[in-house]
């Protein structure tokens, strides 16, 4: 009987041993978290072709910040309102699968928080962008969570790339860049924008940044400002405006991840 009952042990082992190497379904966002000191960041992930938790192949990793119309409820796990986004179709198409092998992750902020600092718009004002913000709750979480994905995953270091969605997310990813820019190869800003005092620390990162005429959170200005700003630092790595006409923000960041070239110039960004 006992050594029935090692049999069963050892294939259940087995069996747990399997499935935790097995292959990673492409087609699949994996609802994730992540916890730090008590706090959690919940997120979506998708792992690309051939992934498996013991592989040796190192994979980029792209980071998508979500605009403010995908806040998820208070005490939601696992929002799905993002995966809503052009870029998250994107990316579950098997042709950009095959193209651009990636762990692309899509965290989630919650109501009432921010991925960076910054004012609200309102009629005749400009939005207001702190030269030196405090990192808020899910930008705090969001940077511990890059260092443990580089820790713990198989990460290709010169590799890690940022898109944000909107104001929201666009300004997110520039200040998180901003705060840790050797982390990053490479960063696309769909509408958002940053003090142009802290521009001098984005100098040296491959950037690109959209926007059009008709943004109202984050005026066209406010990035022709980060623009002029980077290039009186010497930066030598960001495009010219990408300025969309008088596209609104979801018209903004559908139109900039169906254009030609999007994926392929983020993807061809490595770090020396």
């Amino acid at each position: 009987m006992r050594s029935k009952c090692l049999a069963i042990l050892i294939f259940v082992s087995f069996v747990l041993t399997s499935v935790s190497a097995a292959e990673r379904d492409p087609n699949v966002f994996y609802g994730r978290s992540f916890s730090s000191d008590g706090d959690t960041l919940f997120y979506r992930v998708m792992y690309p072709k051939g992934y498996s938790d013991n592989t040796k192949k190192k994979f980029p990793l792209v980071l998508v910040l979500h605009g403010g119309d995908a806040l998820a409820k208070q005490g939601q796990h696992y929002n799905a309102k993002q995966l809503s986004s052009p870029v998250a179709e994107l990316f579950a198409q098997n042709s950009v699968k095959d193209s651009f092998p990636a762990i692309v992750a899509f965290p989630q902020c919650e109501e009432g928080d921010r991925w960076a600092e910054m004012g609200i718009s309102s009629a005749g004002k400009v939005v207001n962008f702190p030269e030196n913000p405090e990192q808020t709750y899910s930008g705090e979480l969001l940077e511990s969570m890059v260092k443990y994905y580089i820790k713990h995953y198989p990460v290709d270091e010169k590799r890690i790339y940022l898109i944000g969605l909107g104001s929201f997310g666009g300004s997110g990813a520039l200040d998180l860049a901003a705060r840790k820019p050797k982390y990053f190869a490479g960063v696309i800003s769909l509408g958002g924008a940053i003090h142009p005092g802290r521009t001098k620390s984005l100098r040296k990162i491959p950037l690109r940044l959209y926007s059009s005429d008709a943004m109202t959170d984050v005026p066209l200005t406010l990035v022709r400002d980060v623009y002029i700003e980077l290039q009186a630092a010497g930066a030598k790595c960001c495009d010219p405006v990408f300025e969309l006409g008088s596209k609104d923000e979801a018209e903004c960041v559908h139109m900039a991840a169906n254009s030609k070239g999007f994926l392929k110039w983020l993807f061809l960004q490595k770090k020396k």
